[in-house]
């Protein structure tokens, strides 16, 4: 389980009761001091410090200014009212954010929680950046599998933690480290009906619920290629459970990195051992996966796209024997190749290589490998003359190797990674590999940043397309099953399959679910619920589809209705996308699509109190003293400690009336979470 955040609080005995709602917060320790010497004494263990204005033997302006002199990423939290003038100079200088005393112990304790949610975000980041350099230095397969479990269990939301390694000789997956369990489930790993088997297998995230009643318990499966699975069990849930999904992926693929250059490192030993008279060469390549590494490195530590290219171009330009690398943008409306990122004085060969895009005569490395979207490599430049322009000016500069590999992420490709050599022969299979996994990173680390932008930013751009492309899915749908089509929601399950809820009006569900045998794409469709005129449904869409498209280029969509021969699309890109790419990538994509809207949006921030103030506002009076009441009265625990009839006997009513009042409160619940979120 993860580590508790330790509050320490400086006060006068009199103010004490009013860190008790804190200490009713799970995973969150409090610790009282009198005094400022006695916190002095304490501060290296607090993850935060809380203090009125009143301390008895010390000034709080200068005691403030001291802790954040000495430890400037402690938090510091003023808990006071606003009626005297120590409470102005704090704010004046800065020293802690205010949290007034008219709120009780509710408005500390939330703005606490508000707090540790955020320390423990920063410990999960830490905690990654900490393996990541552990696993990349790793020496054996056991340590890499001790540090996973490790983490994910200590360091991150999860109960249990299980590292299996595929056995050939077997033919079965063997648990091999494990932490949160006295022995692994047998079941977990069968090779029947597994759910680590299972994502083995697909390489496919696969998720299994073992809840019971009120309580909560899930496992979730990670492959890690074709070395085994990662296993972890979450026992709680969290509005943050994408986020923990999205971190737990970064180490399963941390570990899988680690497992294959342990691989690679023994078959480089293997070879050392039985060509003992090419010891140099074998060095050369264990150079090139140093290098390799740090450029792995390098994209946890950057924060733009610009960033990630100029420390990837760098690092390999100066290893040797690679002599230059350069990553060109790729246009896939105009199909342009473009040089974007490079080290060094190379900018007129870069000219020529762009004009020998056009030249279908003299398709250069990069051209190749952006057309066919694999790796493309020669290994002797000098070939046989004549020589095409762009080779003459390889030459002049002495490169007599060049691999190009495709940056692609999902659907979508970024560009192409280019490394030249001075030496012929230097890209073999092995080698070609290892920049393929920095290409493949660089496209990871390309999309992470820019779906960043996405999140973060408050303002975006709000685009409605009409398409009337007959090929467009939608309008295939409406059109075979005559109705009409309504957008509600899409769920990401894995890379490659979306779950999609839809409303249809004016057919009948046996119409709908006939159509995913017609469909390469849409599948599983199932009937939620409806009526004669309005039925939900939901279903699964994989392969190349047009929420994927969306989603791969950053845009959110919003609504989508088709009716007859037409469809209407509103999306949301973040206020820093290129919006003419997107539009012109989109309607490559469909043809008769027409851009028919742009508006900027902007996205206000709603705080806790606000959202607190309109579920109130969406609640009854009945409804909230039934939610409430089962909530502080353990209702909602594992295993419960109330049941309902006790509690609708404490209310004053029938059990049956509490169950209406509580189903319509968790309703109300749930539809401002999800359904005003996506307004």
């Amino acid at each position: 389980m993860t580590e508790p955040i330790h509050v320490l609080f400086v006060a006068p005995p009199a103010d004490g009761q009013a860190m008790a709602m804190v200490r009713e917060r799970v995973n969150i320790t409090v610790e009282t001091v009198p005094n400022a010497v006695d916190a002095h004494d304490r501060l290296h263990a607090a993850d935060c410090v809380v203090c009125t204005t009143a301390i008895p033997d010390a000034d709080v302006l200068p005691f403030l200014e001291e802790i954040r002199n000495s430890q400037p990423l402690l938090p510091r939290l003023l808990f006071s009212d606003t009626a005297n003038s120590v409470f102005e100079d704090v704010l004046d200088h800065d020293l802690a954010d205010w949290i007034p005393k008219a709120g009780g112990g509710r408005a500390l304790a939330n703005e606490i929680e508000r707090t540790a949610r955020w320390i423990r975000h920063e410990r999960q980041l830490t905690a990654i950046r900490n393996s990541s350099e552990t696993l990349a230095t790793a020496e054996t397969e056991d340590e890499v599998a001790e540090t996973a479990v490790a983490v994910a269990s200590s360091k991150l939301s999860y109960a249990a933690a299980i590292v299996a390694r595929y056995d050939g000789e077997a033919g079965a997956l063997r648990p091999v480290a494990w932490k949160g369990v006295e022995n692994p489930d047998a079941d977990l790993f069968d090779a029947d009906s597994g759910l680590g088997w299972n994502a083995f297998l697909e390489n496919e995230i696969q998720l299994k619920d073992e809840s019971e009643g009120a309580g909560f318990t899930q496992w979730l499966a990670i492959p890690l290629g074709r070395h085994g699975v990662l296993a972890v069990r979450r026992e709680s849930q969290s509005d943050s459970e994408p986020k923990e999904t999205t971190v737990i992926e970064t180490v399963a693929s941390n570990v899988k990195s680690a497992f294959t250059r342990l691989d690679r490192e023994w078959e480089l030993s293997a070879q050392e051992a039985r060509l003992a008279n090419s010891k140099a060469t074998l060095e050369q390549t264990e150079r090139r996966e140093s290098v390799v590494r740090d450029v792995l490195h390098t994209l946890v530590s950057s924060d733009t796209r610009s960033e990630i290219e100029q420390a990837v171009c760098k690092r390999l330009t100066n290893a040797d024997p690679y002599r230059f690398a350069w990553v060109g943008e790729y246009d896939t409306t105009t199909d342009e190749l473009s040089a974007q990122t490079w080290i060094g004085d190379e900018q007129a060969f870069l000219n020529e290589l762009s004009e020998t895009n056009h030249e279908d005569t003299a398709e250069t490395t990069a051209r190749r490998a952006v057309r066919t979207r694999e790796p493309a490599r020669d290994n002797d430049l000098l070939g046989e003359p004549p020589y095409e322009s762009w080779r003459q000016e390889a030459l002049k500069r002495g490169y007599r190797a060049a691999v190009s590999v495709p940056i692609i992420y999902r659907e979508s490709i970024y560009g192409v990674l280019t490394v030249y050599s001075g030496e012929p022969n230097t890209f073999g299979e092995m080698e070609q590999d290892l920049l393929e996994d920095v290409g493949t990173a660089i496209a990871y680390g390309i999309n992470a940043v820019e779906s960043k932008k996405a999140l973060v930013s408050d303002s975006a751009v709000e685009l409605e397309f009409r398409v009337r492309d007959p090929q467009f899915t939608v309008i295939k749908f409406v059109q075979m099953v005559d109705c009409r089509f309504e957008f509600e929601s899409v769920i990401r399950e894995t890379d490659d399959t979306l779950r999609l809820f839809f409303t249809t009006e004016g057919t009948t569900p046996e119409a709908v679910l006939s159509f995913s045998d017609q469909s390469l794409v849409v599948n599983d469709i199932r009937h939620i619920t409806g009526n004669d005129e309005r039925n939900l449904f939901e279903c699964t869409i994989s392969g190349s589809n047009v929420i994927s498209l969306l989603l791969d280029h950053g845009a959110i969509p919003k609504a989508a209705t088709a009716e007859g021969r037409e469809a209407r699309l509103t999306v949301e890109l973040p206020q820093t996308a290129d919006v003419r790419r997107f539009v012109e990538t989109f309607q490559s994509r469909y043809g008769n699509t027409e851009l028919v809207a742009r508006r900027k949006r902007n996205r206000p921030v709603q705080t806790e109190q606000d959202f607190r103030a309109q579920l109130r506002h969406r609640l009854t009076d009945r409804q909230s003293e039934a939610l409430e009441t089962a909530y502080w009265s353990g209702f909602f625990e594992w295993p419960r400690e109330s049941n309902g009839q006790e509690i609708a006997e404490s209310i004053g009513v029938s059990q049956p009336t509490f169950n209406r009042h509580l189903r319509a409160a968790e309703r109300n619940l749930l539809t401002t979470l999800f359904e005003d979120e996506q307004k």
